[in-house]
């Protein structure tokens, strides 16, 4: 049976009742609104029983090595589940550092298929975060073909892009829009897009995933993970998602039946 895992936006999270938590870090983490100091989340680690993931999914610069290997020497001391990554430079410092922690292969879009995934497993890499682009047929077809453990996201706004441009801050600047705000929203044809600058651009799904009437089809998936961002009824949607409720306020599928091909116009 799966285990409902949460992305926090909010400290008051942290006391949902889930099987665990995906942690941000200040400084190494994207696509994730709320992030803590590397001592910020040993103390929530280490005062909980829950399953805890901890998301280093930066591309990394020269000027992070330090404080990710500072990152990687007090996580090791913990009993988390393990770290996300997206840049190699994890999996390198970790196995120069001789690291007994598992390595989870998040590279956002392109988690995509099962032949990448035995790649990394034969690398000693136990998880895989999975796309939020896949279709579910998709999904169950990784999960036939890898000895891999998966995470999958089922149910949040999705992140489409990240940026390291200012792009907001420029806008900002260059129109003399005085804006302290921490999200804005892009209004494309029609559809109104979070977006967030944490350091990095982040450009999220006009909608909400819920795939809560997947779950049967998913049990056999480690790990479902909902993100909390802009949702102010998480308590509500963990109890549905528990319960096998329906949550009717919660309607699109994403692209959990929806292949995403798209060719570039001439």
């Amino acid at each position: 049976m799966s285990k409902l895992i949460v992305i926090p936006c909010k400290d008051e999270d942290l006391k949902l009742d889930c099987d665990g938590f995906i942690l941000g870090i200040k400084g190494l983490s994207v696509n994730i609104e709320k992030t803590y100091t590397i001592d910020e989340a040993l103390e929530i680690i280490n005062n909980t029983s829950k399953d805890i993931f901890v998301s280093l999914n930066k591309n990394m610069h020269n000027k992070d090595l330090e404080l990710l290997k500072d990152a990687l020497r007090k996580l090791n001391d913990t009993n988390i589940k393990g770290i996300l990554y997206y840049d190699i430079a994890v999996v390198n410092m970790a196995h120069k550092m001789e690291l007994n922690i598992d390595l989870v292969w998040s590279q956002e879009h392109m988690t995509t298929n099962y032949f990448t995934c035995n790649y990394w497993y034969s690398k000693g890499v136990k998880y895989a975060y999975l796309s939020s682009e896949i279709t579910i047929d998709e999904i169950l077809e990784i999960k036939e073909n890898t000895n891999m453990k998966l995470m999958v996201t089922i149910f949040g706004h999705l992140p489409m892009f990240v940026s390291k441009r200012p792009l907001v801050n420029n806008y900002l600047e260059t129109f003399n829009i005085k804006d302290d705000s921490k999200i804005h929203y892009l209004n494309q044809k029609n559809k109104i897009y979070p977006l967030t600058y944490n350091g990095c651009v982040c450009l999220y799904s006009d909608y909400v995933l819920n795939g809560i009437e997947e779950l049967d089809k998913l049990k056999d998936i480690d790990y479902l993970v909902l993100n909390s961002f802009l949702i102010d009824d998480m308590d509500k949607v963990l109890d549905a998602f528990k319960n096998n409720k329906t949550l009717d306020k919660y309607k699109d599928k994403g692209f959990l039946y929806k292949e995403t091909i798209y060719k570039v116009k001439k």
